[in-house]
């Protein structure tokens, strides 16, 4: 990921290729946004019937016991 931000949540776009034409599936980074909220509204507006938008968290893992 080429993100420099720390803490962020980053939007992937998947097109879902051609498998019977031996096209396997891309994914791309879309943009990278500070809160989950923002990343869900890019993601509604992104996504369609041959791409899907994956929100993926990046920052250091949450707490524990």
């Amino acid at each position: 990921m080429s993100t420099a931000l720390d803490d962020c949540f980053v939007v992937f776009v998947r097109d879902e290729g051609s498998p019977e034409y031996g096209v396997a599936p891309r994914e791309r980074e879309l943009v990278a946004c500070s809160t989950y909220a923002e990343a869900e509204c890019v993601r509604r507006e992104n996504g369609g019937p041959t791409k899907k938008c994956i929100i993926r968290y990046v920052g250091p893992a949450g707490g524990g016991d």
